[in-house]
């Protein structure tokens, strides 16, 4: 029996993921390339996915980032996160951004879809499409927890962004009249991050998410003047502060129950490294000849989930290039100072957005709050 293991809370802020969700041109990527200036941290690290990499935005005063280069795959792109996430850090974090999650899950459902059209297998759609089976939607689904694990092990302050749009309401499967904001991606997106800001429109900042204890929000909040340097102020984070480490706990999926304990028990294992094996093969039926060789008891859940990737990739070899990204213009426009409370501490879990019209939070010039805000995953 294993024994019990605790640990007592530390109390201390640490750096949050911060999820940017806003309308084109809203100014995700250009608020992002500000919090690049601040003193808090020291180098940051851009990694565009389907987006314009932001050359231009060199020149913001101060602005210092730079801009990690692959290949557009998502292999090339979860090498990159695992990377950067890795770089040493000197006295001062190193800022990890990511732009966009938006197309990020795109390409993976992309990548399913045009498998599934391989196969040529089901019932096609309205788009002449075949239906993407469930165990493609499986892959998918893992390979992005698999880029959200890398930036959770990241130790700074990491920023994603996501596009921000209005859908309509379904009810018994019939859509309504009604229309809400939705973050675009991966339906985990928003629950993943500690703060989550809404950007309808330009100049326009609405908090709809904040984990912490020093700000407390009961429904959506508009900020004006927001900026990342300012958030991170009044969660806590200074060059004087103490800071905590960012921890997440996982949790492990093990799939491969032994139907006979005693036969478990008694399976020799064959010695062999499977994975590396299967990094080696050069085609699909390869990888399919090599499954055939790995003993039942040795199929771990990791394995079947990086040999269905590599089956992905060979298959994808052909596809065809990913949609023009959209362009965002830039302003310099920046709002006006805020000066947000501090809440009491503690008080409470957060309460996630209602309906209801919020005052912005105290000290701030008011603003007319804007009303609205599904994939698959």
């Amino acid at each position: 029996m294993t024994a019990l293991k605790t640990r007592k809370p530390t109390g201390l802020p640490s750096w949050p993921m911060v999820l940017l969700a806003g309308r084109e041109g809203a100014g995700k990527s250009w608020a992002a390339a500000m919090a690049s200036a601040s003193e808090l941290v020291g180098r940051t690290l851009w990694i565009g996915i389907g987006e314009d990499d932001p050359d231009e935005y060199g020149v913001i005063p101060g602005a210092r980032f730079e801009i990690v280069e692959h290949d557009g795959s998502y292999q090339g792109i979860l090498a990159a996160v695992r990377a950067a996430a890795a770089e040493p850090m000197d006295d001062r974090p190193t800022l990890l951004v990511v732009d966009s999650m938006t197309r990020l899950w795109n390409q993976l459902t992309d990548n399913a879809q045009a498998v599934a059209n391989r196969r040529a297998k089901g019932r096609k759609n309205s788009n002449g499409d075949y239906t993407v089976s469930a165990d493609l939607w499986n892959v998918a689904a893992q390979q992005w927890k698999d880029v959200m694990d890398a930036v959770r092990s990241h130790r700074g302050p990491a920023i994603l962004t996501a596009r921000l749009e209005q859908v309509m309401v379904m009810e018994n499967g019939q859509p309504t009249n009604e229309k809400v904001w939705k973050v675009q991606g991966h339906k985990s997106l928003p629950f993943d991050v500690g703060v989550l800001i809404e950007m309808h429109e330009r100049g326009h900042f609405l908090m709809t998410k904040a984990k912490s204890a020093r700000i407390q929000i009961e429904k959506p909040t508009p900020a004006p003047g927001f900026t990342v340097e300012t958030l991170w102020d009044r969660l806590g984070i200074s060059t004087q502060a103490q800071l905590g480490i960012r921890t997440h706990a996982d949790v492990v999926v093990d799939k491969e129950a032994a139907p006979d304990a005693e036969a478990q028990a008694a399976a020799v294992p064959s010695g062999r490294d499977w994975l590396a094996e299967a990094a080696q093969a050069t085609s699909k039926d390869g990888l399919n000849a090599l499954w055939g060789q790995i003993p039942v008891h040795e199929r771990s859940q990791k394995l079947r989930d990086r040999m269905g990737e590599l089956a992905i990739a060979f298959e994808q070899r052909a596809a065809e290039p990913s949609p023009e990204p959209e362009k965002a213009w830039a302003s310099p426009d920046a709002g006006p100072a805020s000066d947000w409370p501090v809440a009491p501490i503690p008080q409470g879990e957060e309460v996630r957005p209602g309906e209801e019209e919020t005052p912005p939070l105290e000290g701030m010039e008011p603003e007319a709050p804007l009303t609205g805000g599904d994939d698959r995953g």
